[in-house]
């Protein structure tokens, strides 16, 4: 995977993500039940609101599903949906 960043504004917060820290802050932690969202990361499927709060330290409040899809859709992460 090509390392890729993204800077934006979520719950009032300016944020500056990349994968590659993405990576590095979900290494060792468990995914969690999905409900119907999720981000492939190291090979595991994470909730994808779970995992931006995780990499962010957003509360899972301050943003919503979309946000975090497109936010992972946006770092080269595969997006799914699980049913």
């Amino acid at each position: 995977m090509i390392a890729m960043k993204q800077d934006f504004v979520v719950g009032g917060k300016q944020v500056h993500l990349t994968s590659d820290k993405v990576l590095s802050a979900l290494r060792g932690i468990a995914p969690g039940p999905i409900h119907i969202h999720a981000v492939e990361i190291n090979g595991r499927t994470y909730p994808v609101k779970k995992a931006l709060s995780i990499v962010t330290g957003l509360d899972l409040l301050d943003f919503n599903t979309n946000q975090a899809r497109n936010i992972f859709r946006g770092l080269g992460f595969k997006v799914v949906r699980v049913d």
